[in-house]
């Protein structure tokens, strides 16, 4: 039974908790001197897992307070990590006497309280959860009432920008009205409702599974970058639910905010830099699933091409993963902890495309934003951005992106000052630019600029063998982002979807598998479920011996082979020869990769 806002504030204010705040206090907390720097009160927020610290003075008296939200504030404002405390500390501190009662202190509305004994000397801080475990202690309706985590709720309506509080099945038992505002729905539709459901991206019910909290994660919600806070909830020892937290929504200030306690937190620990930091970033990588040769083989030219500055053209047909490329480049670089800003170039209008990308000035156009607005070279700067559909970029544009990547400075429409930018660039495409280049429709000294470092992404025809591992992935995905039991495939099934096309490719295998997950009745997902589609659109691999048979019959050749081997390099020389040795334009001709070409000329010995 949940217990709404109403009746827990009315249960607060019908209990007492006479215990003393001795009871429940922690005993000698951390605290720091008031000319101690920024930088070493970083250092033991983060040793110690804490989010404020008492200030002292030498006879351990409180003379201020220091959290993590007033540093923030700080690092926003550009003060030194080598400020004294005492420049920045909240002076006015509100303290209790140890032997105060738990519910004078709950009365007090600050979630860190220090605590002072009888000569007014620092003895201990008690906080919030202290107070909610002495109540729990003496009441059962109160464990109720945390069981079902409203109390939590209330406390923490205040302190964050949203909050979701769901159970053990990952249900929402408690949404707070910041967070509806945000996604744009009520209240009451979310309550009861699946979190994933409701919240994109989320984790939260991973952290009931785990009972492991994850704080100051990075969440995609509405398009923006969030960061949140995951938190387990526990009752005599067992996970009873868990609450997420909602901590921004700016995210121009989410990046400068994560950009300065970044390069803080390095300059603090330069010297035990944590063990998985390799691991994670080759997490980007990692998340392309795929074991195939094709595909390991642009994995390792991704892997080398991040770790430099150079700019990175990737091809590939749509709906082959080239942002999740773009993506796991840029968390593997120089630039991985500045943002990531991707732009469709083909999403956005001509004419708001150059205020898109290089921002604009107040009074620039009818509508312009008051006090003008940065674009997304701008936003941009020390980070990565992702210029997807770049062959779509109409033939002005076409100069001015050339521009900045020369000179590294951009203009805002209507300005007249220049901005500064230091910004990798990653650009992608499912257009032929070379051809475009031939016909006049894309300028050739920009596509020289682009394609420095190029990254052709084989379509998933062309890598067969990779269809079953992603089919198996994202089935588990989402049945585990929608509460179901575990699903397979049945074997019949499984053939027909490994020899089908998908002329979408991934984005079309990962939406083929939703619906099959959302309007399968059973476990096994069998032959009849598959969409008519892919049954009627098997082919084989276009080298395979029954196709290339089919070519060489096809093709006007002076001599036949009985050799599959020796048709085979047939048929590629003559491609080559109708081609005028153009290899790439011989690989599309042929039906693969590029660099199954090369491996191919390097077995026939041809050259």
């Amino acid at each position: 039974m949940l217990i709404d806002y109403e009746q827990t504030s009315k249960v607060l204010k019908e209990m007492k908790s006479s215990d003393p705040i001795s009871k429940w206090m922690t005993p000698n907390p951390q605290k720091v001197l008031p000319d101690q720097s920024l930088r070493e009160v970083i250092q033991i927020l983060e040793q110690h897992r804490i989010d404020g610290l008492p200030v002292i003075n030498e006879e351990r008296k409180v003379v201020g307070l220091i959290t993590k939200s007033r540093l923030m504030r700080c690092f926003v404002e550009g003060i030194s990590p080598d400020v004294p405390v005492y420049e920045v500390m909240k002076g006015s501190v509100v303290t209790i006497g140890e032997n105060e009662t738990i519910e004078t202190a709950s009365r007090i509305p600050v979630g860190r309280l220090p605590v002072i004994n009888e000569d007014g000397k620092l003895s201990g801080i008690l906080t919030r959860t202290d107070i909610l475990h002495s109540y729990s202690s003496h009441i059962d309706e109160l464990q109720e009432t945390i069981h079902s985590t409203s109390i939590l709720h209330t406390i923490l309506e205040t302190a964050y920008e949203g909050i979701a509080v769901i159970d053990t099945k990952g249900i929402i038992c408690e949404f707070n009205e910041a967070y509806a505002r945000f996604l744009g729905k009520k209240r009451e539709e979310a309550i009861g409702q699946h979190v994933t459901s409701i919240i994109e991206n989320t984790r939260l019910h991973h952290v009931i599974q785990t009972g492991v909290a994850e704080k100051g994660y990075i969440q995609r919600i509405q398009g923006q970058d969030m960061v949140v806070h995951r938190i387990p909830i526990r009752r005599d020892g067992e996970v009873v639910g868990a609450i997420g937290m909602l901590i921004f929504q700016g995210v121009t200030e989410l990046y400068n905010i994560l950009g300065r306690m970044q390069e803080l937190t390095r300059q603090v620990t330069q010297n035990r830099l944590p063990q998985d930091t390799a691991s994670q970033q080759e997490g980007g990588f990692t998340k392309i699933i795929g074991n195939s040769e094709e595909l390991q083989h642009v994995k390792r030219i991704a892997r080398k091409a991040a770790g430099t500055p150079s700019t990175v053209l990737i091809t590939g047909e749509s709906g082959t993963g080239k942002e999740m490329f773009a993506n796991a480049i840029h968390t593997f670089s120089p630039y991985a902890e500045g943002p990531f800003i991707s732009v469709n170039c083909a999403a956005i209008p001509e004419h708001l495309l150059e205020a898109e990308l290089f921002g604009y000035e107040e009074g620039a156009f009818t509508g312009a934003k008051k006090g003008g607005k940065p674009g997304k070279f701008e936003l941009a700067h020390k980070g990565t951005l992702f210029l997807d559909e770049i062959g779509d970029m109409p033939a002005l544009m076409q100069s001015k992106i050339l521009r900045v990547l020369q000179e590294r400075e951009v203009e805002r429409v209507g300005g007249l000052a220049k901005h500064q930018v230091d910004v990798r660039i990653v650009a992608a495409t499912n257009r032929r630019l070379e051809e475009m280049v031939r016909e006049g429709d894309f300028r050739e000294d920009l596509y020289y600029r682009l394609n420095i470092i190029r990254l052709e992404i084989p379509p998933l025809r062309e890598r067969k063998e990779d269809i079953s591992h992603l089919l198996d992935y994202q089935l588990h995905q989402f049945c585990e982002r929608f509460g179901l039991e575990e699903k397979w495939f049945s074997e019949e099934a499984m053939n027909a979807l490994i020899s089908y096309s998908w002329p979408g490719n991934v984005r079309e295998l990962v939406n083929t598998v939703e619906m099959l997950v959302s309007l399968s009745d059973s476990n096994m997902i069998t032959l009849d479920e598959l969409p008519a589609r892919i049954m009627s659109k098997r082919v084989e691999n276009p080298l395979s011996a029954e196709v290339l048979e089919e070519k060489v019959e096809a093709a006007p050749l002076t001599r036949m082979k009985t050799s599959a081997l020796e048709q085979e390099k047939e048929l590629i020389v003559r491609v080559l020869i109708e081609t005028n040795g153009n290899k790439a334009a011989a690989a599309r001709k042929l039906g693969i990769q590029r660099s199954t070409l090369y491996e191919k000329l390097k077995k026939h010995n041809i050259h």
